[in-house]
């Protein structure tokens, strides 16, 4: 999901990205979330290795 930064004024296509899945009805679990001018898009590869720490936890 993208999210508008307002202390930068370029719309959401700059603002922050929220990488996050959907568990159930009632739960969201929030993967990472990270600035579009700080990084890169995050790969499929690291998605499943940030999956896969939290449910090593």
């Amino acid at each position: 999901m993208r999210v508008r930064n307002s202390n930068i004024k370029k719309g959401k296509s700059a603002g922050y990205r929220l990488i996050y899945q959907v568990e159930s009805l009632t739960s969201i679990l929030l993967l990472i979330i990270y600035s579009k001018s700080d990084r890169e898009d995050i790969s499929a590869n690291e998605i499943q290795d940030i999956l896969d720490e939290f449910y090593r936890e």
